[in-house]
């Protein structure tokens, strides 16, 4: 009886260590002087197995925002591990379901980080705690749901405005689907049809089938082309909105507007106290700002050797950097101008 007794034990202990193991809590804080939020699990992910993450986000606006992660074999935050999606205003947390794993095929390895970045700036935004877990039916059709309505699928990275992505659904076209779907609706008919027909004691030729069968398929069609332009118009109407806020701005108070934080402002110190043509190199953070810095402040030239002056914005430069420069020209602390030489 003993020994029942401690196998039954030692069956619940293994139950609840693997119930445990069905989710990884993720918690997600502001950084300071930067527009996103970092999540740290309180273990490494294997996103292999947990393939689905759930954010829980507060938000008093509408918005765009993208979901990063970095990983063993790739370490840094960057586009192409990462997934777009709208967030919806709120007063209370609402929950934002993911399927990675179909999504991107960059959710792969041990995942140590993850990082939200809303694309209209952190105020107003609050991420609490939130999961990685083992996909279910539930969270599966929570993911692709979010997926078809949200702006992910139309993102082609590297594209030009002439391409037009397809819709996403789950990683894959959603004309894959629709394909299927139409070659579906047309046996279903056509069995429907001819189990009719062969009911019928008097029955009119069988290639009379066809055109119903025709008419069944073209009206799949016309549904599916129903849902992608609704798809569609939702998402044009959202840009709509985000872009509302740039009406009747000159353009520098464009560039302010779609900046972070002070960033823009910043630049235009480095403009006016860096000379055009230039040789700089730059401590930015990555994702939303350090390709902007070279586009503005062109015609200087970024160079990551024997640079001249080094750009640094709420980002610590390496001790062996420091030894080459000294602090030049003072925007705000953490955003300064260095330049080459000790003073």
């Amino acid at each position: 009886m003993r020994k029942y007794a401690i196998f039954l034990i030692g069956l619940l202990v293994a139950s609840s260590a693997a119930l445990a193991l069905d989710q990884i809590n993720i918690q997600f804080a502001p950084q300071p002087n930067t527009p996103y939020f970092v999540g740290q699990p309180e273990f490494n992910i294997d996103a292999e197995e947990f393939n689905t993450v759930i954010l829980k986000i507060k938000s008093t606006k509408s918005g765009t925002a993208r979901l990063f992660w970095a990983t063993n074999f790739d370490p840094q935050m960057n586009q192409p591990k990462s997934i777009w999606f709208f967030v919806d205003r709120s007063n209370d947390f609402k929950e934002y379901s993911f399927n990675l794993r179909s999504q991107n095929g960059y959710w792969a390895g041990y995942v140590g980080q993850l990082l939200v970045y809303p694309e209209n700036g952190p105020e107003g935004i609050e991420v609490g705690p939130s999961q990685a877990v083992v996909g279910n039916l539930g969270t599966n059709i929570s993911s692709g749901w979010r997926e078809f309505w949200g702006p992910s699928g139309r993102l082609v990275i590297g594209s030009t405005i002439n391409t037009m992505a397809s819709v996403n659904l789950f990683g894959r076209p959603i004309t894959v689907y629709l394909y299927w779907l139409i070659v579906l609706a047309g046996l279903g008919y056509g069995g429907y049809l001819t189990n009719k027909w062969l009911a019928k004691k008097t029955k009119e030729p069988f290639a009379s089938l066809w055109p119903q069968i025709g008419q069944g398929v073209v009206l799949t069609i016309l549904f599916g082309w129903c849902l992608l332009e609704a798809s569609n118009t939702f998402n044009l109407w959202q840009i709509v909105q985000q872009d509302a806020r740039f009406v009747g701005k000159q353009i520098e108070e464009k560039r302010v507007l779609a900046n972070t934080g002070d960033f823009y402002n910043f630049i235009l110190f480095c403009q006016k106290n860096i000379p055009a043509r230039a040789r700089f190199d730059q401590r930015i953070p990555p994702i939303y700002n350090d390709i902007k810095a070279i586009y503005y402040l062109y015609p200087r030239k970024l160079s990551t050797t024997e640079a001249e002056y080094l750009v640094v914005y709420d980002q610590q430069p390496e001790a062996n950097i420091l030894r080459k420069y000294s602090p030049w020209q003072t925007f705000r602390p953490g955003a300064l101008i260095l330049k080459r030489g000790k003073s």
